[in-house]
């Protein structure tokens, strides 16, 4: 089986004797005993001359051989064989003959030329591997080193094999390395791990693993893909602190898979929280206001399809409770190498606060477009309104009842009064009406109008008053405010046509900061009153214009549009706030806010009762640049019993002022010409005349004798147009 035989050459013959097993190696037939010099012709030429030579030193010097030769059997086959051969001595000590054994080990050769194929194989394999890769043996010196491991580790395999790890790289002592290396030989399992190693600034991930002679070892630089990693996890960390800081809803649509990320503001801002809503875009398209949904998914879409890199778009975005936000919305596409959109990235920001601004701003700038339009007709208008109401009423007083031509003048005189009233309501809503405050009890004044409102709403509206106690006093002008209360609850009437009930409420309320602004007023104590109506409402559409001037939602020649915009502009000036809520079907609410006025109430002033127009004997002088008013004014103070003297500016006014000292009174129109207006004239005048007493008057007269709307202290107005009993009233009320 060991394929092991025997041979032996006698000198004396140099024939040769072969055992079976040797002739059976040789392929030959049992009966042939070949000589030597035959039996050389088995090898190749190559080999004979060492046989030979073997030979012949054994056979002369007695020196054994043991010879691994290639030779060629009698078939022609090519093994690979083991010769070995010793000397034969006689007794005499000569040597007699050369035997010995003879095997045939192809298989073994051929084994080890596998094996050291193998070896190279393994070795260029070790080599050409990515992976760093070293030998352990059991007593943890280096076997074998790959050319990357000799790179990462900075030293040659020649200075490393055969020497101690732990000798060579002392840092590794007590770190993960051995841990894990004892750990993987003790438990004999492998074992990965990543680790740095501080003497070459380097992050490893290894792998070890153990064998029957110590430990291998893969291992490769990690270094910059940690560093890469880290800066992923820094950049994601930076970016989670960028979207809790801001106050912006962030997010990021990965458009490949379609999930949707949200930052928490999403749930701030919107009410929704991002773990319940829908994973994909439909999170965010389902909740675009129906009317900008369409417009704003094409736009984006257009966007993604396309070449651009950045999307803009603003819209409404749906609150959880319903109410829509105002949205600017930016958003930066990311794309592959192919061009094609992969990712977005964007903002949401609510813009809602600023486009009320600028809604108000707007509405501040056609109020102003409309004080101004107002104020350049308003004094001369009134100047004529003022001589047309005047005169109608004269004539009313001279002609009987059931006449003609009373009925005429009555029909003049009131649509003079008419056309005061919408000249005194285009200056209200352009703030341009100057106000008389009074401090007062609101609930007080409200209550004694409770009759005149049931009595101008007719029986078919039920009128509620709710007056509580405690309420906090207010400065505003009373005339004003009646009239504006009035105006609501007329708007309301016309809204229960079928009959309902007016409430009217007051209470104390307060607005803090965030509330203020919001409001556009200023922090702090309001009184509210609210007049209600159980009316047919106003369209949601409708409810941004009902305060522009001749907007009315009333039929033609029902309303002239500016009983709100009266209101709005009367309370804007007081200083407050207005409110309005509107259900249709169920009804309006119009909320008006006061500031609280510092002091304490007094005797609240009643209305003064009507009296006959009472006269006088003092001396008055007009000046009045209008022919027409001033010729008007003089007939009616003279028919009074006044003395009047006339002028129609200021410098001849100073004349006959000074010329006169018996004059008791200056009646004096406010704007003028001649660089001196009637304030200038009476400040001239009372230089001289200290005792001299003013009743100015003015169609309109912005800023001459108010302040932030208000008239200055100690300034008596007669606006213009005016009745006769109005101006008889205000002479006897400044004379007395």
């Amino acid at each position: 089986m060991a394929r092991l035989g025997a041979w032996r050459v006698d000198l004396d013959s140099m024939r040769l004797r072969w055992s079976p097993e040797t002739v059976e190696i040789h392929e030959e037939h049992p009966d042939v005993a070949p000589t030597f010099e035959k039996a050389l012709n088995y090898y190749p030429p190559e080999q004979r001359p060492i046989i030979s030579r073997i030979f012949a030193d054994c056979a002369e010097s007695g020196r054994s051989f043991d010879e691994v030769v290639q030779m060629v059997t009698a078939k022609g086959n090519r093994l690979w064989v083991r010769c070995i051969g010793g000397a034969v001595r006689d007794d005499a000590g000569a040597i007699v003959a050369v035997e010995g054994a003879f095997q045939d080990i192809s298989h073994l050769v051929a084994m080890r030329d596998e094996t050291g194929a193998l070896a190279r194989r393994l070795r260029q394999t070790l080599e050409n591997i990515s992976d760093a890769f070293f030998l352990l043996d059991t007593q943890w010196r280096f076997s074998f080193l790959n050319t990357q491991a000799e790179s990462l580790l900075g030293r040659l395999r020649e200075e490393l094999e055969g020497r101690s790890i732990w000798e060579e790289f002392p840092q590794a002592i007590g770190s993960q390395f051995e841990a894990c290396y004892q750990e993987a030989v003790r438990g004999g399992r492998s074992v990965r791990f990543q680790e740095y190693y501080p003497p070459l600034a380097a992050w490893f991930d290894v792998d070890a693993y153990p064998t029957p002679e110590g430990l291998a070892v893969y291992f490769r630089d990690i270094s910059r893909r940690r560093q890469a990693e880290e800066e992923v996890r820094i950049s994601n960390e930076r970016f989670l602190l960028v979207a809790q800081a801001t106050n912006d809803v962030i997010w990021d649509w990965d458009l490949i898979g379609d999930t949707l990320w949200w930052n928490e503001n999403f749930k701030t801002m919107f009410g929704y929280d991002p773990a319940e809503v829908e994973p994909g875009a439909a999170s965010w398209k389902s909740r675009i206001h129906p009317d900008d949904a369409a417009r704003v998914i094409e736009s984006i879409h257009a966007v993604i399809d396309g070449t651009e890199k950045t999307w803009v778009s603003e819209y409404r975005f749906l609150h959880r409770d319903g109410h829509a936000l105002s949205i600017m919305d930016r958003g930066s596409v990311i794309r592959d190498e192919s061009g094609r959109a992969v990712r977005m990235v964007g903002s949401m920001l609510n813009v809602s606060p600023q486009r009320e601004l600028e809604g108000r701003l707007r509405q501040a700038q056609k109020l102003e477009a409309m004080g101004q339009l107002t104020g350049g007709v308003a004094h001369d208008f009134n100047n004529l309104l003022t001589v047309i109401a005047g005169s109608a009423e004269l004539l009313c007083e001279a002609l009987e009842s059931g006449q003609e031509s009373r009925h005429l003048a009555e029909m003049i005189s009131t649509a003079a009064q008419r056309g005061a009233d919408l000249t005194s309501r285009l200056l209200a809503f352009g703030r341009k009406q100057p106000l008389q405050p009074q401090l007062l009890d609101l609930g007080s004044l409200i209550a004694g109008m409770h009759t005149m409102l049931v009595r101008t709403l007719g029986e078919h509206i039920d009128v509620e008053v709710d007056q509580p106690e405690g309420l906090w006093p207010v400065e505003i002008d009373p005339a004003l405010l009646e009239s504006a209360v009035l105006n609501l609850a007329i708007n309301a009437r016309d809204a229960m046509s079928d009959g309902g009930r007016l409430t009217i409420g007051m209470a104390n309320t307060t607005f803090d900061t965030s509330q203020a602004i919001a409001a556009d007023v200023t922090p702090g104590q309001y009184v509210v009153l609210t007049v209600s109506d159980t009316g047919h409402g106003i369209e949601p559409e409708l409810l941004s214009k009902v305060f522009e001037p001749f907007f009315t939602t009333k039929d033609v020649g029902k309303g002239s549009g500016l009983g709100l915009s009266m209101v709005y502009g009367f309370v804007k000036q007081s200083g407050g706030h207005l409110r309005l809520r509107s259900d249709v079907g169920h009804g309006t609410s119009v909320s008006l806010y006061f500031s609280r006025a510092k002091g304490t109430l007094g005797a609240l002033l009643q209305n003064a009762a009507r009296y006959a127009p009472e006269g006088g004997r003092e001396s008055i002088l007009i000046v009045e640049d209008d022919d027409l008013v001033r010729q008007h004014v003089s007939g009616l103070l003279g028919g009074l019993g006044y003395r009047v003297l006339q002028a129609t500016s200021a410098a001849p006014a100073l004349e006959l002022l000074a010329a006169n000292p018996d004059i008791t009174l200056l009646f004096t129109d406010i704007v003028m010409p001649g660089g001196m207006n009637g304030v200038d004239l009476a400040k001239r005048a009372r230089d001289f005349r200290p005792d001299l007493k003013v009743l100015f008057t003015s169609g309109y007269a912005e800023n001459a004798v108010e302040t932030d709307g208000r008239l200055d202290p100690g300034i008596d107005l007669l606006s213009k147009p005016y009745s006769r009993d109005r101006l008889a009233a205000s002479l006897r009320k400044i004379l007395q």
